[in-house]
């Protein structure tokens, strides 16, 4: 079908934003069809199912009267309205059991106004987790890494800066502040 028509075009010679739309349509188009196939096999037939309810699910509606509610974002009992905030072509994370379980983790502490802490070895994607999941509900994501010349005033201007165009903070390498900063945070 189409997954296999777009891994024979992007063989092809193409432009480098092609290629890389088509790279980020293939990763999309394979988790889908994974997760349906394991819907299918598990027998989910009902839209309260936990299976069902633990993807990202993204509802339409041509209706709502503000343009920023028209397109819901769903995990689990956790609701969202797209941000709308586009940064371009960029790279595409490949979801994994891992991946859905960190975002429903995250989304969970959003729905509850908290923030969330993935922890784990260096390079195992835990920024790229946190920037993929901003993606998904079009949020824009602000990494910094962190080090030792954190101060509270840093830290200060970057949480207005933050609250003041609406955006999200990613700290990388966190666990390099201060005790005295992290307790002001």
């Amino acid at each position: 079908g189409k997954l296999q028509i777009m891994a024979q075009t992007v063989l092809l010679d193409l432009p480098s934003e092609a290629r890389k739309k088509f790279e980020q349509l293939i990763t999309e188009l394979v988790h889908q069809r994974d997760v349906t196939q394991s819907l299918i096999d598990e027998g989910v037939s009902n839209s309260t199912d936990f299976r069902w309810l633990y993807h990202l699910r993204f509802q339409y509606n041509p209706d709502a009267e503000k343009m920023t509610e028209k397109l819901r974002i769903s995990l689990s009992n956790a609701h969202f309205f797209y941000g709308f905030e586009y940064l371009g072509i960029g790279d595409r994370l490949v979801q994994t059991p891992l991946t859905d379980r960190a975002y429903l983790t995250l989304t969970q502490a959003l729905r509850f106004r908290m923030g969330g802490n993935p922890f784990g070895p260096a390079g195992t994607g835990k920024t790229e987790t946190v920037k993929a999941l901003g993606a998904q509900l079009g949020r824009f994501v602000v990494v910094m890494n962190c080090d030792e010349s954190f101060d509270f005033g840093a830290m200060g201007r970057i949480f207005c800066g933050l609250c003041q165009v609406g955006a999200w903070g990613c700290f990388d390498e966190f666990n390099r502040l201060e005790e005295r900063i992290l307790s002001a945070v």
